[in-house]
C-alpha cells in the first residue's frame, strides 16, 4: 500500500502503522471513527489516523478473528489529506 508513497512518507506511514500496533489510541495518530455521509467511498465502520499534517491512514476493525487469533485492525487506504477528504466525502463544495 506504501509503495505509491513519496519515499519518506512511505517510512513514516509504516512508523506510524507500528505506533498503531502498540497503541491505536496514541494521541499522535489523531485516532478517529469516519461518519457515513453517503458521500464517501470509505467502509462503514472505518476509522482514521494521520500519519503527518498531509497523509491520512484508514482502517476498519476486523471481527473475524477466532479463538487462535484476535480481531485485526485493517488498513485498507492511505493518501494525503484532500484525496482523503475526496475519498471520505468531507471535502467542503
Amino acid at each position: 500500500m506504501c509503495d505509491k508513497l513519496p519515499t519518506a512518507t512511505a517510512r513514516l506511514a509504516e512508523k506510524a502503522y507500528s505506533q498503531f500496533r502498540k497503541d491505536p489510541s496514541h494521541p499522535g495518530l489523531e485516532h478517529h471513527a469516519l461518519d457515513d455521509t453517503k458521500r464517501g467511498r470509505h467502509r462503514n465502520g472505518s476509522w482514521a489516523v494521520s500519519i503527518t499534517r498531509r497523509y491520512r491512514a484508514i482502517y476498519v476493525p476486523d471481527e473475524t478473528g477466532s479463538e487462535q487469533h484476535a480481531p485485526a485492525n485493517v488498513w485498507y487506504w492511505i493518501g494525503s489529506h484532500e484525496d482523503y477528504n475526496a475519498f471520505t466525502g468531507s471535502a467542503r463544495r
